[in-house]
Formats: structure tokens, sequence, C-alpha cells
């Protein structure tokens, strides 16, 4: 299974506050059958959150956890149409969650956010994110994500 779909994707989300793009996040983790209990989902993220932000600044958050009620690992993408509050950041526009289940190694999870973080660096990668239309276009974007082992 991919670590991003089409259906882990949702460009110009209309989502206000931190706590709305996590709920979207396990609802989507749970509509692509990846998780079985969304609620207790949603807490491991939260409780991931409490510890240190996950705003990356650049306009970028990547929220993270593992968790007991992961089936398998994720990675969602989200474009919201307006930026939204997060930790000290007030210009977040663009979410990744990534989602692992706790009975897998944490290495797999590290080399997941170690590759995301660094093509983020890039100038032109974020300009692109800000600019996709759609689904298709961000897991053309994405797709190098799957190759992640």
């Amino acid at each position: 299974m991919s670590l991003i779909n089409e259906d882990l994707i949702k460009i110009n989300a209309k989502l206000k506050n931190k706590n709305e793009v996590i709920n979207e996040i396990a609802e989507m983790v749970y509509k692509n059958k990846r998780t079985h209990n969304k609620e207790g989902l949603i807490k491991d993220i939260l409780k991931r959150e409490e510890e240190f932000s996950t705003s990356m600044g650049l306009g970028v958050a990547i929220p993270h956890a593992h968790s007991e009620y992961v089936t398998e690992p994720s990675l969602v993408f989200i474009k919201l149409s307006e930026a939204i509050e997060w930790g000290i950041d007030d210009n977040v526009k663009i979410i990744f969650g990534i989602i692992n289940s706790s009975k897998n190694s944490s290495e797999h999870h590290l080399k997941i956010l170690a590759n995301l973080a660094r093509k983020l660096m890039d100038d032109d990668f974020r300009n692109k994110l800000n600019y996709i239309k759609n689904n298709e276009e961000a897991l053309s974007i994405l797709s190098f994500l799957n190759n992640t082992d």
C-alpha cells in the first residue's frame, strides 16, 4: 500500500484552525481504512503536538504521531484555502500529516520526516506546493515519498 494516494490529499480545504486540521487528517486516514479508531488517533496526534509544535515555519506544519490505532503508515497532504495559526507560526497553509503504527519502527517514520524536511528547504518545491490545483498534481509532486523504505 502506498504511503500517500489521492484519497489522502485535500486541496483548498476550508479548515479554520489546528484542531480542525488534525480532525480532518484522522477522518481521511479513517476513510482510507488505515485506522480503526479515529478518536484515539486524534488524541495521539494532539499529545505529540503538546510536546512541541510541529510547525516548521515557512507556512508548513507536519503534525505526526506513532499510534496503536494505525494499521497502515500514511502521509496526508492538505493545502488550506486560507492560512491559519499553528503554534507560533500564523501563516500555515501547507500541512503534511505523517501517521505510523506504534508497532512499526520509528526509523521509517524518521526517514519520511527527513526526506520531506529536506525537500521543504527547497524554495522551488515549496512554491510548487503553494500552486497545486488538484489531487493528481499533488500526488505527482509528492510521489517520491512513496519510495521511502
